[in-house]
């Protein structure tokens, strides 16, 4: 990169991603004819189904106006029943299938992933993501460099992969974290989107290949190495998750499923918090040297760092997250929604048992639904809180967008 970028981070939570999809759309409709121009991104850094939306971002980066409406059409095109096509007959045979997986299966061993395939998924990615035209966009400058994370089964490091049309920059040796430069193809996007257990895992370069999110929720660092000086991250975690459970909610032990739901809630959805802590700190500190050392105390750091790697500098952040818990959202879609669906079929399972949660505290079924309700209605739910929180941030997207020199007078 030539010069100073900005980077948008889009954060990992199966279809919580919906919402990232809504804060787009906030972007590149109402703040654009508001600025009077479309806001450029010129760094696109994405994991799980972050990594989905942004490599949509980045195929059609050459019509930035467009990208709101067509990226929440596709979230709208989603059916659960396409997700989770197990029916309550199909269930009624898995002995059967069991038994002849274990024949054909050379070691012998059978996956939880066999039994839930986002096929719909798979095909949005291969199908609505327009690949060639992604790489041309590099070509024509529309987009400096894209970048997906995925966890590597084998190693345990999570893997940034990475295309550019620049050089790439040297990184800091970082053991649990390893860069490929690479021409960004579907198998690396539904490398990162695959939720652990759930789905299949993907084979790249000899390796299997999980959820970007296991290791890397919220990928600001690899934005920030890239050269970006300002980077919007979009959660997918309202700031007050986490709550303890009141004295008043029942003790009963989770279920299975409940404590998968928690899991893959702490494991997958973004924990942003203490990378925007160290770059907000290290700002602080280019401020205080400034005043104790002169203006030219941050110019100086940024030269003496890159002898070492990459140079210290100011990074300008916002992040939007939602202002209502996606679980809280998940858990009234299920009650709506649950009676609607063929009783018996793996999708009203789900729904049935995240209707009957008491409190997101108190049971894991809402927050496994919240990752896995990729659904037509929920979407559509989290795509106006994803516009409406934006909304409210008008006021400091304009700042944060505004040209250089007048956010820096």
């Amino acid at each position: 990169m030539t010069g100073p970028g900005t980077a948008l981070v889009l954060s990992g939570g199966g279809a919580r991603g919906a919402y990232e999809a809504g804060v787009i759309r906030y972007l590149r409709e109402d703040l654009a004819h508001e600025i009077g121009a479309q806001p450029r991104f010129d760094i696109l850094s994405g994991t799980s189904i972050g990594a989905v939306n942004a490599c949509f971002l980045a195929s059609t980066a050459h019509v930035p106006g467009e990208q709101g409406a067509r990226l929440a059409e596709i979230w709208l095109s989603l059916r659960l029943e396409e997700v989770f096509h197990w029916s309550a007959l199909a269930l009624g045979r898995l002995p059967g299938y069991l038994y002849r997986r274990i024949r054909a299966v050379r070691h012998r061993t059978w996956r939880l992933a066999d039994l839930v395939w986002p096929e719909a998924l798979a095909r949005t990615v291969r199908q609505r993501i327009l690949w060639s035209r992604l790489h041309r966009n590099f070509e024509e400058g529309h987009l400096e460099a894209l970048t997906v994370t995925a966890t590597d089964l084998g190693t345990g490091r999570a893997v940034t992969f990475v295309e550019t049309e620049g050089r790439l920059p040297s990184w800091v040796r970082d053991p649990p974290v390893e860069v490929r430069r690479v021409s960004i193809r579907p198998e690396h996007v539904l490398a990162s989107g695959a939720i652990p257990l759930l789905f299949r895992p993907v084979r790249i370069e000899g390796s299997w290949f999980i959820d970007g999110s296991v290791r890397q929720t919220t990928p600001i660092a690899p934005a920030i190495r890239l050269g970006a000086d300002r980077v919007l991250v979009i959660g997918v975690r309202n700031r007050d998750t986490g709550s303890l459970p009141g004295p008043g909610l029942p003790r009963r032990e989770p279920t299975t499923a409940a404590q998968l739901g928690r899991i893959l809630s702490a494991l997958l959805v973004d924990r942003a918090d203490a990378d925007l802590d160290r770059l907000r700190r290290l700002n602080q500190v280019l401020d205080d040297g400034e005043r104790a050392f002169g203006p030219d105390f941050a110019e100086k750091m940024a030269a003496l760092s890159a002898v070492h790697g990459p140079p210290i500098r100011r990074v300008q952040d916002l992040v939007i997250r939602p202002s209502v818990d996606p679980s809280i959202v998940a858990r009234e879609h299920a009650r709506r929604r649950v009676k609607s669906l063929r009783r018996g079929t793996l999708a009203a399972r789900l729904l049935a048992r995240a209707a009957a949660d008491e409190g997101t505290y108190a049971d894991g079924f809402a927050d496994l639904a919240s990752l896995l309700l990729f659904d037509r209605e929920y979407a559509s739910e989290l795509l106006e809180l994803g516009r409406a929180d934006a909304e409210r941030q008008r006021d400091a997207l304009l700042a944060f967008f505004a040209p250089r020199g007048a956010r820096d007078a």
